[in-house]
């Protein structure tokens, strides 16, 4: 009973972290920027009265992006890897133990298998404090307004990065906290 509801739990996490991520930027292809980077830390999701937290790490590459969510204690949950074919998503491949999926849209694979739907497209610029570039997007004082989504992006420790991103729609809120940055990814 026990493995069961930490295995939901998990589950809802990274759900609920994708979810954030993806739900931003389904129709539209994902762009790779020029250079890559790495970052990690951890992310809450509020939605209603629940609260989930996991660690994460982001690898972006100009071939692929690659997410890892995981325990407090470092057990893997879920792995997202997309994959591209210039500057554009060819496939995304979502790996949950003992559980597989592939398709053309993050967002949608995401949705389906979880339930929620984060907006991982625009994560990739999101985590840096910048607007996608291939959508429209205004700004709010000190928030952009970019898909519904409203994205805060604050403690820039060494001027260049920041280190907290909010991401709010609707009843949902992310929190995301950086615990360290790389841009020098080979």
């Amino acid at each position: 009973m026990m493995q069961f509801v930490i295995g939901a739990f998990f589950q809802r996490i990274a759900g609920l972290l994708l979810l954030g991520m993806l739900a931003a930027c389904s129709q539209t292809p994902l762009a790779v920027p020029a250079s890559g980077f790495a970052v990690n830390g951890k992310v809450n999701i509020l939605q209603g009265n629940r609260s989930d937290t996991a660690q994460f790490a982001w690898l972006a590459t100009p071939e692929h992006d690659q997410l890892t969510l995981s325990t407090p204690f470092g057990s893997t949950l879920a792995e997202l890897t997309l994959h591209y074919q210039g500057s554009v998503v060819s496939s995304a491949v979502l790996n949950r133990g003992d559980l597989l999926e592939q398709a053309s849209n993050p967002e949608e694979l995401l949705m389906r298998l979880t339930g929620v739907a984060l907006p991982v497209s625009g994560l990739r610029w999101w985590l840096r404090g910048l607007p996608r570039p291939d959508e429209p997007f205004s700004r709010d004082g000190e928030a952009l307004l970019q898909n519904d989504w409203r994205i805060i992006a604050s403690d820039y420790r060494n001027g260049t990065q920041p280190y907290r991103i909010e991401l709010m729609r609707d009843k949902l809120k992310v929190r995301i906290l950086i615990n360290q940055w790389n841009t020098a990814v080979p």
